[in-house]
């Protein structure tokens, strides 16, 4: 450099000093002003939650390109990715790109609800990002314009929001979630990626998610890392140790005993010294020696936010047990992924046995249908060309299941017929061992079908009676969705249709046909000649599998069999009774109080009033339960 060239540099740094040299971290406690939770309208704190502080600055340690956050809720991750990205557009301007799961609402929904807010609050970031003008494009909901860059935030759903230009800054959220490949691009993680390659060694790419399944691309990206945690000194000893769930202890299943224990002196402590000791933690990589050197990785699970409580975490866990022990393990699952921050193995072949159903069979009293302790009936009915498939289950408290009818309306779908014959079974009323009748309170037709318009039309008919057309799907969606619109025919009639989860429908629905012992979630069947090898084959004919899709794990429900009506007749009765959402307890409660004194029998069959779904007990019908006017539907024997 020549003298000339020197002076001139020495004159611009005096006129124009370069911003002072601050990590993430430093510039977020200095410029970020909160603006959601307990913290809103203060300035960030990183000594709040000090465990973020390696997670913030982890790109100014030399070498590193990409930092890998797998963390459970409540840790502050997503005010992570908000701190670097404010972080890259006042500090260290560049090129940026945010991509969520989906464009809509995800994308939107943190562009909306999390960065704007910091951006209007915080003066550094607001003097820097042009206003909104929507009409010309420049900044809208998605797209940030300001000096030295730009913001672009994205779905992964979708390949024109990663189609874009070169990008230094990559936060790539909750990547468990993202679809493992746009059709004709590739896997989408990888095509992300590649808009840094032209900032190869300056690229900064943030990942976070909470985990799903082993191997799934959080915890794949977690293990490629140094997969460092966060050591804390126990306030006895001081010695260094991880908070771990092993390490959580509490008394008689009282949450609020629950208390951590330190793995060296077995001294005991609670929230007030977990919190104050987060100050003196530090990280420790469990894998240094990793191959890949620009790759960091961290985690972090709920005992380390100030703002849970071990009581918060304990009472999760008895609440999960509790349902695991009913058989419905995704709650579990659930509690895994986003308390403790760990993956799930995957449920490889898991499914019930048709003989161990079998061996359930019993009595449910002379002349009885509805067992005691059953309140509350739902159908399932499921639509083939030329019949209809129906199965009647009554629910009592805690959703223990006892199998009530099962049947077959022949015919033609297409035909009147079938759902005439429907509309009987409707009015049917089934013998319940108080003496009452019970009719049934809640009915789930599959419109998926070649029958979709005929099931609107039913549904719409018999609304009254609340028969709710559905559609299932697979994938990670919750059992019962809030119903859409669909409309038809002339006029352009509408009937809500809901969208049935048929994954965690079926998960919940085969680990209570796998339970042992009677009780809540526990599944009885009948002697009955409608219960035999043929019903126990149909309602175990699918199995979890674990499959790999570009590297990306992924279960699903996969046959056994050819036929299955049953198990999808009674995943549409288990959404009747959760579109019902009746008080089990008190509908039991209410049916002994409304069941006739033993010493006074009725001559006649006497409705009770209408809010009541209980009549009492007429002369002997001499069909079987089930059946009005002496018709006999006929029972499923349908060869395959």
């Amino acid at each position: 450099m020549s003298p000339v060239q020197a002076l001139d540099r020495e004159v611009c740094a005096s006129v124009f000093p370069p911003p002072p040299e601050l990590t993430v971290s430093e510039f977020a406690d200095r410029e970020i002003i909160v603006t959601t939770g307990p913290l809103a309208g203060t300035h960030w704190q990183t000594s709040f939650t000090p465990y973020l502080r390696g997670v913030l600055d982890a790109f100014h340690e030399p070498g590193v390109e990409i930092a890998v956050l797998r963390a459970s809720s409540q840790v502050g991750k997503t005010s992570a990715a908000v701190c670097v990205v404010a972080y890259h557009i006042a500090h260290d301007p560049c090129p940026i790109m945010v991509v969520e799961p989906t464009v809509d609402p995800m994308a939107k929904d943190f562009a909306r609800n999390r960065l704007n807010p910091v951006i209007e609050a915080s003066p550094a970031l607001k003097e820097r990002v042009a206003k909104a003008r929507a009409k010309h494009g420049s900044n809208t909901t998605l797209t940030k314009i300001f000096r030295g860059g730009d913001l672009a935030i994205g779905g992964a759903n979708s390949a024109a929001s990663l189609a874009a230009r070169s990008r230094r800054l990559l936060v790539l959220d909750e990547i468990d979630r993202y679809p493992p490949e746009l059709p004709g691009e590739g896997n989408t993680i990888s095509i992300a990626l590649k808009r840094t390659s032209a900032y190869r060694r300056r690229r900064r790419v943030l990942m976070l998610s909470s985990p799903t399944l082993r191997g799934a691309p959080i915890d794949t990206w977690f293990r490629r890392g140094d997969q460092r945690h966060f050591h804390v000194p126990c306030p006895a000893c001081g010695v260094l140790h991880p908070l771990t769930w092993a390490n959580v202890r509490w008394e008689n299943d009282d949450p609020e005993t629950a208390h951590l224990v330190c793995p060296a002196c077995g001294a005991a402590f609670g929230d007030a010294e977990r919190v104050a000791i987060l100050a003196r933690g530090e990280w420790r990589a469990g894998q240094p020696d990793r191959r890949e050197r620009a790759i960091v990785s961290f985690h972090l699970w709920e005992a380390y936010s100030p703002l849970s409580s071990l009581a918060e975490i304990v009472s999760g866990f008895l609440r999960a047990r509790a349902a695991q022990k009913a058989g419905d393990r995704s709650e579990m699952h659930a509690w895994q992924n986003t308390t403790l921050g760990e993956p799930v193995e995957p449920d490889d072949g898991e499914g019930a046995e048709p003989s161990s159903l079998l061996l359930r069979r019993e009595a449910y009293g002379v002349d009885v249908d509805v067992p005691a302790a059953a309140c509350c009936l739902t159908m399932g009915a499921d639509v083939q060309d030329d019949r209809l498939e129906l199965l009647v289950i009554g629910w009592g408290p805690g959703e223990e299941a006892w199998l009530v009818d099962r049947q077959t309306l022949p015919g033609d779908t297409s035909q009147p017929e079938p759902w005439r014959m429907l509309d009987e079974v409707l009015e049917a009323e089934y013998r319940h061992a108080s003496g009452l009748r019970l009719r049934v309170l809640a009915t789930c037709i599959d419109s998926g079908g070649h029958r979709t318009t005929l099931v609107y039309d039913y549904c719409a008919r018999q609304a009254a009676r609340r028969v709710y057309a559905i559609i299932g799907r697979e994938g990670q969606r919750p059992l019962v969705s809030s119903p859409a619109p669909r409309r038809w025919g002339r006029g352009q009639r509408a009937v809500p249709l809901y969208t049935i989860g048929v994954d965690a429908a079926k998960g919940l629905l085969v680990g209570r046909l796998r339970l042992t012992e009677r009780g809540r979630g526990y599944v009885h069947l009948p002697h009955a000649d409608w219960a035999d090898e043929e019903l126990a084959a149909q309602l175990t004919s699918e199995r979890l599998v674990t499959r790999w899709h570009k590297g990306v794990p992924t279960t699903a429900w996969v046959k056994t069999r050819t036929r299955n009506e049953m198990l999808d007749c009674a995943t549409y009765a288990l959404a009747a009774l959760r579109l019902l959402n009746p008080r089990l307890e008190a509908m039991a409660h209410r049916l002994r109080a409304a069941a006739p004194a033993p010493s006074a029998p009725s001559e006649t069959t006497t409705p009770v009033p209408e809010a009541s779904p209980f009549t009492v007990p007429g002369p002997a019908t001499p069909a079987m339960a089930g059946r009005i006017g002496g018709r006999r539907f006929t029972r499923s024997r349908y060869l395959a």
